[in-house]
């Protein structure tokens, strides 16, 4: 551990000394209830005053959830950005990879799904609500690109692939890093190998999209990400954003 938080602090004091900074996000994916585990999140969120992009599954919203988010956006709408998280999180693929906007989806059946999932968070929400979509499972076609033009979406935030989405009228922006490890089964990655992925992109990224999610994070995961929030916090060279700042940046 005291070699771990050593080489972050190395990694961290020469962005300072190089006088290079980096854009940071966090996202927060499969928010539907009011969770113990959520609460966890938003506490430490607004205890190290650092902001998380909330990414909801419309088709599986709460009344107790609407309630919950609604009070930390109002307590602080600076760092709790509420985002489209697909429509019911639901697979579509009976063969392949898990996607619910995927290749054996029509435009017009995605389209349908996305605009239904924007107009439940719109009059959940109203102006607390922003435009931006994550694809459950972070992929999607280019038929839902198509949609997301047409609802006049702002951003689109998936996983980092080799080429981004371009020639629409909302930006890609995309996570780049994850907590846990899926492949498999389902476990956080040693504390020793994100930070060695962080370091990496540290070193290699101006923009870094850290992805959680709290439906599987135990009391180890948060207390992980309690400690890197506060030693990233600590630096000036870290830039945090919801997708709105990185929106307003460009």
């Amino acid at each position: 551990m005291d070699d771990m938080i050593e080489r972050l602090k190395q990694a961290l004091d020469q962005l300072r000394l190089q006088g290079r900074t980096v854009d940071l996000f966090f996202r927060d994916d499969d928010v539907d209830d009011d969770e113990d585990s959520l609460r966890t999140l938003l506490d430490l969120f607004l205890l190290h005053e650092i902001p998380v992009n909330l990414q909801i599954i419309p088709g599986r919203l709460t009344g107790p959830a609407v309630a919950l988010l609604s009070q930390y956006w109002n307590l602080r709408s600076d760092l709790f950005e509420l985002n489209q998280h697909g429509w019911l999180h639901f697979n579509h693929e009976a063969e392949g990879r898990k996607c619910e906007f995927g290749p054996s989806r029509r435009f017009d059946q995605q389209l349908a799904d996305i605009a239904g999932g924007k107009k439940v968070l719109e009059d959940a929400f109203g102006r607390a609500f922003t435009r931006v979509f994550t694809p459950p499972w972070n992929r999607c076609t280019t038929d839902t690109f198509r949609a997301l033009d047409q609802l006049g979406f702002e951003a689109l935030s998936k996983k980092r692939g080799a080429d981004s989405v371009s020639g629409y009228s909302f930006r890609e922006i995309s996570v780049t890093l994850d907590l846990y490890q899926w492949k498999n089964e389902i476990r956080m990655k040693a504390p020793g190998d994100f930070i060695n992925e962080l370091l990496a992109q540290l070193r290699e990224f101006d923009l870094i999209g850290v992805m959680l999610h709290h439906k599987v994070m135990n009391k180890a995961a948060f207390d992980f990400l309690a400690w890197m929030l506060g030693e990233l916090r600590s630096y000036r060279s870290i830039n945090f954003h919801t997708f709105q700042s990185l929106l307003k940046a460009v």
